[in-house]
C-alpha cells in the first residue's frame, strides 16, 4: 500500500503524464492506495477556492472515493505530537499539516507518494516516494 500526498492528487487532477504513469505502475501491481483526511482536507480547501469550484470539487469526490482513508487514530495523533516537538528541538520543523499527514503514513507504516521530498524526508522512519 502507499499513501498518497496531496501533491500526487492535484497533479493527477492536472493530467500530469509522470504522475499518470506511477499511477498506473502501482495500479499494474495490484497496490492499495490511500490517503489521508488531511490530505482530503487540504484537497478540498483547494476546490472551494476555485473560480471553477463545482468542477474541482467534483473532481476531488471522484478521486477520493476509490482510495482508501487512513483514520487518523489515538496513535497517529500521538506520533505526530512527538514528531512536532522532535524536529522543532532539532530546528527542521515541517509544518503541522505535513506532520500529521506524516504521523499518520508511519502509524501505518505506509510510503508516502510526495512532490515534497524536503519536507517529509526529514522525518525520521518515513519512506518517501517520488514520481
Amino acid at each position: 500500500m502507499v499513501c498518497l500526498d496531496t501533491s500526487f492528487i492535484v497533479a493527477l487532477i492536472r493530467r500530469d503524464p509522470k504522475a499518470e504513469k506511477t499511477l498506473n505502475d502501482y495500479l499494474a501491481r495490484e497496490a492499495k492506495l490511500s490517503r489521508t483526511p488531511i490530505a482530503a482536507c487540504e484537497l478540498f480547501k483547494g476546490a472551494y477556492g476555485s473560480r471553477r469550484r463545482d468542477i474541482e470539487v467534483r473532481k476531488i469526490r471522484d478521486i477520493l472515493t476509490h482510495l482508501e482513508i487512513l483514520d487518523f487514530s489515538i496513535e497517529a495523533c500521538e506520533r505526530y505530537g512527538k514528531l512536532v516537538n522532535d524536529l522543532q528541538l532539532i530546528g527542521t520543523p515541517i509544518g503541522d499539516l505535513d506532520a500529521m499527514i506524516a504521523g499518520i503514513a508511519l502509524t501505518y507504516n505506509e510510503p508516502i507518494l510526495t512532490s515534497d521530498r524536503k519536507h517529509f524526508e526529514q522525518v525520521p522512519g518515513l519512506v518517501v516516494e517520488t514520481w
